[in-house]
């Protein structure tokens, strides 16, 4: 704490997520031209109009700086509700493939414009939900709505893990994309609905599912194999049925801590899985992030295993 930006502010800022609004401030005692001085001596930062950081209480990496700004949306307009991408990461779901430089929240119709940094949208109706960082809408409406902002997969990724969460059921994001189905982009929504599971356990997984869906590929994920004596052998990502083959997803962090008795154990794991006469596909990040590699590697097995 620096002795220029008072304790009281400084205390205030501990307990919003490290962010303060003008309007806090000037009631502080803080006029335009002291909050000014504060920024250009670093002690504050100055993500948008009526909005203010500060910097030793605040994260400025992508995904934290997100959580920092939704709390300071919700501080700048306390009839807002968190929604999207923004309601999805207060409740810690993955938000892969989101549009993170700017929070997203709903308010009343009458009211829904604010501050260049934040986007907002009227509320449709949403009931508020609470979450760690503030008021949100439900967690069905977060899905649906981040699904129309950034796109099929997205939205699935973010529904698997969800509903795999135990936090929404399949029914309920049905029936919250229905209410936007004729919204621009609604048609987003009625995909996301086709193609989410809440088996899948990562975002690896959620991606590789829609690819092999998009190909006409039937899987089954989280299948546990077992030797002739009954005995439990391996619990594998996919299973692709009427067949012998398997699809593991080593995704991103899989084996990020390059500890070699993890490397040494999923060796014998996979080498278990083969005896017992499965072929097995290793899938990586960069297989997933290019889907006709995918579905060639996975294509290739199935004629290997015929």
């Amino acid at each position: 704490m620096t002795l220029e930006l008072g304790i009281h502010l400084f205390d205030l800022a501990s307990a919003q997520h490290g962010m303060l609004t003008t309007e806090q401030a000037n009631r502080a005692g803080y006029r335009s031209w002291a909050l000014a001085r504060l920024v250009k001596a670093g002690e504050l930062l100055h993500p948008g109009r009526g909005l203010y950081a500060v910097p030793a209480l605040v994260d400025q990496s992508e995904l934290a700086w997100h959580r920092h700004l939704s709390v300071g949306g919700l501080l700048m307009y306390p009839d807002a509700l968190l929604t999207g991408a923004s309601a999805l990461i207060a409740r810690d779901l993955p938000v892969w493939g989101a549009d993170l430089t700017r929070p997203r929240l709903v308010r009343p119709p009458d009211r829904s414009r604010g501050a260049t940094f934040l986007w907002i949208r009227p509320n449709r109706g949403s009931q508020p939900s609470v979450s760690e960082l503030g008021p949100t809408v439900g967690v069905a409406d977060a899905l649906v709505q981040h699904a129309l902002d950034s796109g099929v997969q997205a939205g699935v990724v973010s529904a698997d893990a969800a509903m795999h969460a135990r936090l929404v059921t399949p029914e309920d994001i049905q029936i919250a994309a229905q209410r936007v189905e004729n919204w621009p982009k609604g048609s987003r929504a009625r995909s996301m609905t086709g193609l989410m599971d809440g088996r899948r356990e990562s975002v690896a997984e959620s991606l590789a599912g829609v690819s092999f869906a998009m190909h006409g590929i039937l899987v089954e994920p989280q299948v546990r194999l077992y030797d002739p004596n009954g005995t439990f052998v391996a619990r594998v990502d996919f299973l692709i049925p009427g067949t012998n083959v398997v699809v593991e997803v080593d995704g991103r962090l899989k084996y990020a801590s390059g500890d070699p008795q993890v490397l040494w154990d999923e060796k014998r794991r996979e080498d278990a899985i083969r005896r017992l006469g499965y072929v097995v596909v290793r899938l990586t990040w960069a297989d997933l992030m290019n889907p006709e590699v995918l579905i060639a590697k996975v294509r290739a097995a199935l004629a290997m295993a015929a």
